[in-house]
């Protein structure tokens, strides 16, 4: 495991981020938009990301939403009125 010294940034008034280089993205698979998964332990004063689910980009969540408003099929409709 290595180890590589970090400083926290100022990210707005009520929170800090901590940038990860890239290679380390690199390394393990991660991509933007990933989401992450972080667990503190305040006993240790440690944390630790790891990688969650992935949330779907803006596309695939208007083709999801699409695909789940069309109407089902039916049958061939004929010319004939049913009543």
């Amino acid at each position: 495991m290595e180890s590589e010294d970090r400083k926290l940034i100022k990210f707005s008034n009520y929170s800090l981020c901590v940038t990860l280089p890239k290679w380390v993205i690199k390394k393990l698979n991660w991509e933007k938009g990933d989401v992450v998964r972080m667990t503190v332990n305040e006993n240790k004063g440690e944390i630790l990301i790891r990688k969650g689910l992935r949330i779907p980009k803006e596309k695939e969540i208007v083709k999801a939403t699409k695909t789940k408003l069309r109407a089902p099929k039916t049958a061939k409709k004929s010319g004939k009125a049913r009543w």
